[in-house]
């Protein structure tokens, strides 16, 4: 009998020692899950500030690439009235040369009447004065028709040389006002092309400083695309860290819920050995009793009936308790029992193991109310439950706890 409490005691005493060390385990492994989404939490902060820099970058760009667009279309603009000018100065040019060649004409013309006029001059000098010769010539008339006639051709040969002067002048006056048209021109001209020079390198500058700035830009994109690569490759690490570190937890799980379930069965084996035991030792007991007094040898034997058979309807029980919601990886949002949570999501409901906790059953779980045993799961066996819970974040703080249930119908 000693040797059997003593046997129950160690069982005890191993099961709390495994219980601690596996709780210990999973505590350590849910640890590091938290700082596993701490960091991935971290990654992806960064990595949507990062997209939202490439997004501002990329507007910028587009903005300058509009404006080097704007700025090539002034630029070509500007060719084309520096192809207009230089056709301007090209026909100018050729006007100069035709002007040129006009005043050499003009001045051919006037130093001709002036040869002309330096004969003519001459030969009055060699016969006297101009108007002495002309009455000369009047008075040498034989006739008054000779002399009329003579009188008319003197009028004429002056009106000639009047008139050749008045010509004289004139050209003179027309090559001024040529060669001030020429300069004009030259000048109006030599403006221009500064003027356009000027301005095409105002423009080829702002060309070259949008070109620059734009291809910083374009190496800033490329860098941040590199960095948001990098961003994405630590965040799927991190989460393949993440995925791994939950199956250890779920396998953790399963180890302990085994364990404490042999670790059960050996308790309920030794307590059934214990009740046996002592009811081997009650019997043996009364029959000796029964065999040394002879006053009650005759009396009709008594009928022990078994009082103490008990029952677990109704009584608390200790389970290993979770929290789902409807929208967990593989959930259709229905239960077994056909609630549907997603339009019920205050509903009491929680999974069970049907072997355990009948489908259908009312479940008083100790501080947190009444549920309906509507639900299964593929991780819910022996003494475990899911409650079902409306908040993704309820259902993590809820975690993993060991809840009182009791049935009540």
């Amino acid at each position: 009998m000693l040797k059997k409490f003593i046997t129950l005691a160690i069982v005890a005493w191993l099961g709390q020692f495994f219980f601690a060390t596996g709780t210990y385990a999973t505590e350590e492994l849910e640890n590091e899950q938290e700082q596993i989404q701490q960091e991935r939490e971290a990654v992806q902060a960064e990595l949507s500030e990062a997209e939202t820099a490439l997004v501002e970058l990329i507007a910028d760009l587009e903005s300058l690439n509009d404006h080097l667009h704007n700025l090539n279309e002034k630029i070509e603009v500007n060719e084309d009235m520096i192809a207009e000018t230089e056709a301007d100065i090209s026909e100018a040019e050729s006007k100069v040369e035709e002007l040129e060649a006009e005043m050499e004409r003009l001045q051919e013309d006037i130093d001709e009447r002036f040869e002309l006029l330096k004969d003519r001059a001459s030969s009055y000098q060699r016969n006297g004065s101009g108007n002495g010769a002309y009455i000369e010539v009047i008075l040498g008339a034989d006739s008054f028709g000779d002399f009329m006639s003579r009188v008319m051709t003197i009028s004429k040969i002056a009106q000639a040389d009047n008139d050749f002067i008045e010509q004289l002048e004139a050209n003179q006056l027309e090559l001024e006002e040529v060669q001030l048209q020429h300069v004009e021109s030259l000048l109006t001209l030599a403006n221009k092309a500064t003027e356009l020079e000027e301005m095409q390198d105002e423009l080829d500058e702002q060309k070259e400083e949008v070109e620059s700035v734009r291809d910083d830009m374009k190496e800033n994109e490329a860098e941040q695309e590199a960095l948001i690569a990098k961003l994405a490759d630590e965040d799927l690490d991190l989460a393949s860290q993440e995925a791994d570190v939950r199956t250890r937890i779920e396998d953790e799980v399963k180890r302990q819920e085994a364990k404490r379930a042999e670790e059960e069965a050996a308790r309920q084996a030794e307590q059934e050995a214990k009740e046996k035991e002592a009811a081997e030792a009650k019997k043996e007991s009364e029959s000796a009793e029964a065999n040394s007094s002879q006053s009650n040898s005759s009396s009709p034997s008594r009928s022990n009936s078994n009082s103490n058979s008990t029952s677990n309807d109704g009584s608390w029980q200790t389970f290993s308790a979770t929290a789902y919601t409807a929208s967990c990886s593989g959930c259709s949002g229905v239960t077994s029992t056909g609630i549907n949570l997603n339009d019920n999501p205050n509903a009491k409901v929680i999974a069970v193991d049907p072997n355990v906790i009948p489908l259908g059953s009312r479940v008083e779980v100790k501080g947190y109310g009444t549920f309906i045993a509507a639900d299964t799961g593929g991780n819910i066996s022996g003494q475990k439950i899911d409650i079902f819970m409306s908040s993704r974040s309820d259902a993590l703080a809820f975690g993993r706890q060991s809840v009182q249930i009791r049935i009540l119908n």
